[in-house]
């Protein structure tokens, strides 16, 4: 078993920090008579209406509390005698008040807040171990509340998220039902085999946000990321860290940054209830213009037809939120329902999600806190496959189709394509892909206050999820005499399990004088345990659609273990309460790595000195901060075992044999290895009206993980190896406004701007296409996942195309256009511009990405929000309309200049768009985009005949998401990338993280309209 000693050291260190409970309460219990309560409502100064979800706390503790939905709070365990009560929350300037609390007693104190650009007192926990104010961290870390989230109006978290964060490439990759694939870049590409997306970790437990298809639904495309099976109306608050610097604390799994959710976990106070209802409409934002010219290429008359309005349809969905939250002050709960439709604007295909969550804090006494967190959750999905899938995919049928072959059915028969795939009609009708996905995630944490400077924490979490996808393609459904011609059903079942426990001991106290000094010390375990089985047949009878219908039967099964185990000890010193150092260091170790570079240490280093605090004039607040740490990435589950030489079976004469596999094993495999330095500066203007948050940092990536070739003589073909290191460097910004702050009219602007710039620093081996079958490239020199291609050759002097005797593009890469020797290419040429077969002509990595949220509160009843959301410079390659152009389907609209009568002078000449298939930088364009991400207007229903139903009213919400694309790009949309967040360089669908920018049948992203009311009893 890998790390047998892993679970005994774990245990053994847990026992350290953490008594037997018996021990605890009886302890705990000494102090109980000297406490009191605190309670009273925080409330907004402008409209004097509840803030919920402020953070209350007894000033220099963590005993605290968040208020609810209506602002009040209740904070039990408060130490009798003279206290500090702060209060904070995103959005408001923090306010602290005396209270005297005495034994066994309750106090009253209410608070009212103002509207604020900037809060250095924000309290966060990713990053820091322990929870901390954001002034004493020296590393950029965002934060996103349940108010941000819930007037997003989006189905899924990670679609809430976009436009919100500086640094943040927030991706739709497919407009499918349930969200779509998503994918989450926190500054730039840092792995090859690690995949782009970062750590997720919800009420301390990390979860896995894999995007498998477990059945071929487009290749390596991306139908749906497991994100999608968390409801958004759930969460609290989020907390994003980007960089290397912050992340050290995770180790070796934090290269591409940190994602920490937290859920609501209810408030003191009588049962309160929640009820919100949605619909919406989704649609397809424009069709792509096909060939519908009524002459062939003879002049004869010729019927086309467009199957766009057979494919898309306007599709709806619906979603309800119903929760409770109460309590005592002993006992808090949040409890919440969730279920939700929606169909897909591609025909038969939906997403319908259901899930039920308990949330308990229950305080054992007052030294002893128990949370425990449990949330299921089945989805059922009905996809179609689209991306690489040409041979029953949707989209690729759809591109490769002819438009002058009807494929409506005869007598309920369909008619198959001429030359390739399947008549896309017939797949919607009768090829099915239904997914079931049922999921659990849980947690159960103690914190134990033996006095009130020490604090211990112990978690232990699980993720558990079952994914079922089976695949039925009848008999004669596609075009030649492949097995799947004969009919096909699969099924496939994939259990994924993680489990980690976490132990936090945390010590604050003060040497002397100005000094405040806070140590912390943990570990993390995390194990997981990936099985899956996949029985397939082909030949199936012309009833029945399981796999037993078949007549050729194929079945395999693969399980695969990860094991992690880290320490980490963190110090930090308050110096005046201004300047706040700190220094830590986390010492990893995990099985994919071989057993000499197992253990790895990843230090990091900060400091943040406030100059100003809630200040007068121009200058409010001011704090500069700088950090240095390091983190790391390990493969994931495709490369687990890749330290070892790995054997297939290969069954000869009905006895059992094996065989070596291409990759040779690493026996000194190690982690890829991530630097990163940063700097940073915040300041509060004109009285907390204007904030500005910017970030320089630069990182470098050593050790990156990758294949490099070996000589067939050693009986393989390649080994699993650091090849090089990589860079990236980049600003962000963040600038929030308050406009306008009157009694009846608020208006407030958030404004991000980010750029990146990404280098391959070096290679230990030749550079190499990145996405197997597709024309990109990893070069020393040049930034991740450049196009490198064909390009029409130039006039070297003039800078002219060069075209041929029919005005057709001369290809580089082809002899017949350029010659045979270099002698006649530069003759033709006029000189060496066009000396190199194939060159870099794009770049997928945007320039920069920018956002613009503006607000608008008309009263206290009526709200308004525009978001606008952009990506600049960055190019895709548009391999849809190049389907289009292929001679099987001649279907583009630009095919129609070759049917044109000769003597129009926009005729181009037979076999011009044929010539254009093998020119790749004829496909590259503009993908630089704006989108009206989200508009939306609320308007609260309160007079009295309401709120005696409702406490708090009813909102009523229109919305719109993805309204308007203002884009040169010819597609679909320049946001759809055809291989989402897959990763893993493995055979021929090799695919690295770095691969975007290729818009290959991808399912189109819908405009989407909604309509909601939310009820609060």
């Amino acid at each position: 078993m890998i790390f047998p000693k892993v679970r005994r050291s774990a245990m053994t260190l847990a026992l350290a920090l953490f008594a037997p409970p018996a021990i605890l309460a009886a302890q705990a219990g000494v102090g109980a008579a000297g406490t009191g309560t605190v309670r009273g409502k925080v409330t907004d100064a402008a409209n004097s209406r509840g803030l919920a979800e402020a953070q209350v706390t007894v000033t220099g503790t963590r005993v605290g509390a968040t208020s609810g939905t209506n602002g009040e709070y209740v904070i039990v365990g408060v130490p009798a005698g003279p206290r500090m009560i702060s209060v904070r929350r995103i959005g408001y300037s923090p306010a602290t008040l005396p209270v005297t609390v005495a034994a066994g007693a309750t106090a009253q104190l209410d608070f009212t807040l103002r509207v604020s650009a900037v809060n250095l007192s924000e309290v966060i926990v990713t990053g820091s171990a322990a929870p901390t104010e954001k002034r004493k961290v020296g590393t950029s870390i965002a934060s996103v509340d349940s108010t941000i989230i819930s007037r997003a109006q989006a189905v899924t978290l990670d679609q809430a998220l976009q436009g919100k964060v500086a640094g943040a490439q927030i991706s739709q990759n497919s407009g499918g039902p349930g969200g779509g694939g998503m994918s989450v870049r926190l500054r730039g590409t840092n792995s090859f085999i690690s995949g782009s997306d970062p750590l997720y970790i919800i009420d301390g437990v990390i979860i896995d946000n894999g995007s498998a298809q477990l059945t071929d639904l487009g290749g390596r495309s991306n139908p749906q990321n497991r994100l999608a099976d968390l409801n958004p109306a759930d969460v609290e608050r989020i907390e994003i860290i980007r960089g290397a610097a912050a992340a050290a604390l995770y180790g070796s799994r934090a290269n591409n940054g940190v994602v920490q959710i937290f859920t609501k976990r209810g408030s003191i106070g009588k049962p309160r209830f929640s009820l919100s209802s949605r619909y919406s409409s989704n649609e397809l934002r424009e069709q792509q213009p096909f060939n519908l010219y009524p002459f062939d290429a003879n002049g004869l008359p010729v019927a086309r037809f467009n199957y766009q309005d057979d494919i898309f349809k306007r599709a709806t969905g619906t979603e309800q939120n119903l929760n409770v939250e109460g309590g005592n002050e002993q006992t808090r709960y949040f409890l919440s329902a969730n279920a939700s439709a929606e169909d897909g604007i591609l025909k038969s295909t939906s997403s319908r999600r259901q899930g039920a969550r308990i949330n308990l804090q229950q305080t054992l006494n007052p030294k002893l806190v128990a949370n425990v967190t449990a949330n299921y959750v089945t989805t059922q999905n009905q996809f179609q496959a689209f991306g690489e899938q040409n041979d029953y995919g949707i989209m690729g049928s759809l591109f490769f189709a002819p438009t002058n072959v009807d494929f409506r059915p005869v007598n309920g028969i369909y008619p198959l394509p001429p030359a390739l795939g399947t008549n896309p009609l017939l797949a919607i009708d009768r090829i099915k892909n239904p997914q079931t996905i049922d999921r659990f995630i849980g947690s159960s944490k103690l914190t134990w206050t033996p006095m009130p400077q020490l604090v211990l924490d112990y978690t232990i979490g699980v993720d558990n999820t079952s994914f079922e996808q089976r695949q039925f393609i009848p008999r004669n459904a596609v075009l030649g005499t492949a097995p799947n011609a004969t009919g096909r059903s699969q099924s496939v079942f994939q259990g994924n399990r993680i489990v980690n426990q976490d132990g936090i001991g945390t010590y604050s106290w003060k040497p002397i004088g100005a000094f405040e000094m806070r140590t912390t010390g943990g570990f993390n375990y995390t194990s997981q345990k990936v099985r899956t089985t996949n029985a397939v047949a082909n030949g199936l009878a012309p009833v029945g659609e399981l796999v037993g219908a078949g007549s050729v039967f194929s079945a395999g099964q693969t399980e695969v273990e990860l094991r992690t185990l880290g320490f980490f000890g963190q110090q930090e010193v308050a110096i005046k309460d201004r300047l706040f150092l700190s220094g830590a260091v986390r010492y990893d170790a995990s099985s994919t790595f071989a057993p000499s570079e197992r253990w790895q240490a990843f230090p990091k280093l900060s400091a943040s000195y406030v100059v100003l605090n809630n200040g007068d004039g121009l200058v409010n607040n001011l704090r500069v901060r700088s950090a240095l740490g390091w983190a790391g990435s390990q493969p994931g589950i495709v490369n687990a075992y890749s330290q070892y030489i790995t054997y297939a079976q290969l069954p000869f004469a009905g006895r059992p044999g094996f065989v070596n596999d291409v990759t040779f094993g690493n026996p000194t495999l190690r982690n890829e290895r991530a630097r990163e330095w940063e700097v940073g500066a915040e300041a509060g203007l004109l009285n907390g009206k204007l904030s500005v948050d910017a970030t320089y940092y630069n990182r470098l990536v050593s050790d990156l993980l990758f294949f490099r070739p070996l000589a067939t003589s050693t009986g393989f073909s390649r080994q699993f190896f650091p090849i090089g290191s990589m860079s990236n460097k980049g600003v962000e910004l963040m600038v929030k406004t308050t406009n306008v702050d009157k009694y009846n009219f608020k208006w407030s602007t958030t404004a991000t701007y980010s750029t990146n710039k990404n280098m391959v620093e070096k290679l230990d081996i030749q550079d190499f296409q990145s996405a197997g079958g597709y024309p990109n490239r990893i070069r020393a020199g040049e930034p991740a996942g450049v196009f490198y291609g064909s390009y029409a050759a130039r006039n070297c002097v003039t800078g002219a195309l060069l075209l041929d005797s029919l005005g057709r593009y001369r290809r580089s890469n082809q002899a017949v256009d350029m010659g045979a020797t270099l002698a006649q290419r530069q003759a033709i040429s006029q000189g060496t511009c066009n000396d190199s077969l194939n060159k870099v002509i794009g770049d997928p990595n945007p320039s920069w990405l920018g956002s613009l949220l503006n607000e608008f509160t008309l009263g206290k009843k009526l709200r308004f929000r525009m978001l606008l959301d952009g990506v600049f410079g960055n190019d895709v390659m548009n391999l849809s309309t190049r389907a289009q152009n292929a001679g099987v389907a001649s279907n583009s609209k630009t095919f129609e200049r070759e049917l044109l009568p000769y003597g129009d002078p926009r005729k181009v000449s037979p076999g011009f768009n044929a010539r254009t298939q093998g020119v790749f930088e004829y496909w590259v364009e503009d993908g630089s985009f704006v989108k009206l991400r989200e508009l939306s207007a609320t308007y609260t229903l309160d007079v009295p005949a309401t709120r005696r139903l409702f406490k708090d009213g009813i909102d009523v919400t229109v919305s719109g998401r993805n309204l308007a694309v203002w884009t040169k790009y010819s597609g679909y949309d320049p946001e759809i990338n055809l291989f989402g967040t897959n990763a893993g360089g493995v055979g021929s669908a090799q695919t690295t993280a770095a691969d975007r920018g290729f818009d290959f049948g991808g399912y189109p992203i819908p405009r989407v309209w909604s309509v909601s009311a939310r009820f609060t009893y």
